[in-house]
C-alpha cells in the first residue's frame, strides 16, 4: 500500500461492545476493544511524522456495529429492538463499500446510537449502572448456548452432513 501511487484503504472491523463490554461476553468484548486499540495505534502511525512515504495515501475505517443479523448471535434475546435494532450485514457491507470507493477516512457505526456510545463513560458510576440495566445489555447472554435461530439450524444440518460424509 505504501508504494501504490493511489495508496489503500485499512477496514478494521469490531463492536460497540468493544466500547463497552457486556456480561457473558468478556472474550468477546476484550478481542473487540483490542481492535479499537490497534485501530487508533495505526491512525497515530500512519500521521506521524515519522511515517514511512505513502503512509498519507492510506485511509483507514472503523467499523463498530451494534448487534448484527448473523448466525453468531442467532439465539441472543435482543433487549430492546427500538433502542438497539439488529443490524442487517447487506447494510453495513453497503456503507463500507461506499466509504472504500470513496477513499473515505473514517467511523461507521450503526445502528444510530453506536456514534454517541462513547459518551456513557462520561456519566457518574452509578448513572451508568442505571442505563446498563434500562438497556437490558447485561442480560441479553444469559441462557445463550449458542446454535439456536433460523440460521443456527442450517449451520448444524450443514456439520451433520459432513460427518456423515467422512464415515462413509
Amino acid at each position: 500500500m505504501l508504494a501504490s501511487p493511489t495508496g489503500g484503504t485499512i477496514v478494521t472491523i469490531s463492536s460497540v461492545l468493544g466500547k463497552l463490554g457486556a456480561s457473558h461476553l468478556a472474550d468477546y468484548t476484550a478481542s473487540k476493544a483490542a481492535l479499537l486499540a490497534l485501530h487508533a495505534s495505526l491512525r497515530a502511525e500512519l500521521g506521524s511524522p515519522t511515517a514511512p512515504e505513502g503512509a498519507e495515501r492510506i485511509r483507514t475505517v472503523l467499523v463498530t456495529p451494534g448487534q448484527l443479523s448473523t448466525t453468531l448471535f442467532a439465539g441472543v434475546q435482543t433487549p430492546s429492538s427500538f433502542l438497539g435494532p439488529v443490524v442487517e450485514v447487506v447494510e453495513l457491507a453497503r456503507e463500507i463499500v461506499r466509504m472504500v470507493d470513496a477513499g473515505e477516512s473514517g467511523e461507521i457505526s450503526m445502528p444510530f446510537y453506536t456514534r454517541y456510545i462513547g459518551w456513557l463513560h462520561v456519566l457518574p458510576a452509578g448513572l451508568q449502572r442505571v442505563v446498563r440495566k434500562l438497556s437490558g445489555m447485561d442480560r441479553a447472554m444469559e441462557g445463550f448456548r449458542g446454535g439456536r435461530g433460523p440460521g443456527a439450524d442450517i449451520k448444524r444440518q450443514g456439520l451433520q452432513q459432513q460427518e456423515k460424509l467422512r464415515e462413509t
